[in-house]
């Protein structure tokens, strides 16, 4: 901050007094982005401090969940910069900051929408779980901040590569999620292939330049088409289990949970429970 502002308090005692405040509210009510039904407004007046001033202070302290609101005659800026302050806090409820992906409270809030709809509809959705294999060694030989940089690829390569309607998240840690709407096994494992099959291509440098290394990752894939009754915390655990099978199987491949609703095909179909499977699984 420049030296020559008229700022009518010492920085480090604000940003002191903002930080304790906010830390003891994310303690109050368990963790910051959890949604509330009420919400407390506390005000806090910064004599000579302009919103240039706020943005580079706020960046330094890491403040960024505060709100500001400049007081001076002119109200349309102020307000205009208030709602664009309102939409980025909304963006990054719902996102992973070091990604770009939905964070994991978007997607439980998604996949529970579109287990909803296809109950109503009888329409196919497919949901796969990804794990990026061996991560942690990626992290101790290379580095926290090579891990993160093949975090961000692997996202960024999830996102190019599905649909505009499917939602991509990062489920935590190297764990990523995909939901796919309206697609069923056959089409969703088609394009789970490809992907795989480009990611393993990438190579990520080593942090002094002087080699490369890949990554491979294993992936846990199921499908719900409606017509049994389901929750969403069941269809990850199918997912999960799948995944639990690829990693066991060797890992970089994918395994595909049982399909609940293939079971409920009559027997006298003379079709095996394998087949089943695949035939009824949709594309």
């Amino acid at each position: 901050m420049p030296t020559d502002k008229k700022i009518n308090f010492p920085e480090p005692a604000l940003a002191s007094e903002l930080s304790s405040l906010q830390k003891e509210l994310c303690e109050h009510y368990n963790e910051c982005s959890a949604p509330l039904n009420q919400a407390v407004w506390i005000f806090r007046l910064l004599n000579g401090m302009s919103p240039e001033d706020w943005d580079a202070f706020a960046a330094e302290h890491d403040l960024g969940q505060w709100l500001s609101l400049p007081i001076d005659s002119d109200a349309y800026p102020n307000l205009k910069r208030f709602q664009e302050t309102l939409e980025k806090l909304a963006y990054q409820t719902d996102h992973d900051p070091l990604t770009g992906l939905a964070n994991r409270r978007a997607f439980d809030r998604i996949l529970d929408i579109e287990i909803e709809r296809s109950k109503r509809a009888r329409t196919p959705l497919s949901l796969a779980i990804f794990d990026l294999d061996d991560f942690k060694r990626v992290n101790d030989t290379y580095g926290h901040p090579q891990g993160d940089e093949v975090l961000r690829a692997f996202a960024g390569h999830l996102k190019a590569t599905t649909r505009r309607y499917d939602l991509a998240a990062r489920f935590g840690g190297e764990e990523f999620a995909l939901v796919m709407a309206g697609s069923g096994v056959v089409r969703a494992q088609r394009m789970l292939d490809r992907l795989l099959h480009e990611f393993r291509q990438l190579e990520f440098t080593t942090p002094d330049g002087n080699d490369a290394f890949r990554v491979t990752c294993s992936v846990g894939l199921t499908c719900y088409k409606g017509s049994v009754n389901i929750t969403d915390k069941e269809l990850i655990k199918m997912a999960d289990g799948a995944l639990y099978d690829a990693k066991a199987a060797g890992k970089d491949q994918i395994r595909v949970s049982r399909l609940p609703f293939a079971d409920n095909v009559p027997n006298d179909t003379l079709v095996h429970a394998n087949e089943k499977q695949f035939l009824f699984g949709g594309k």
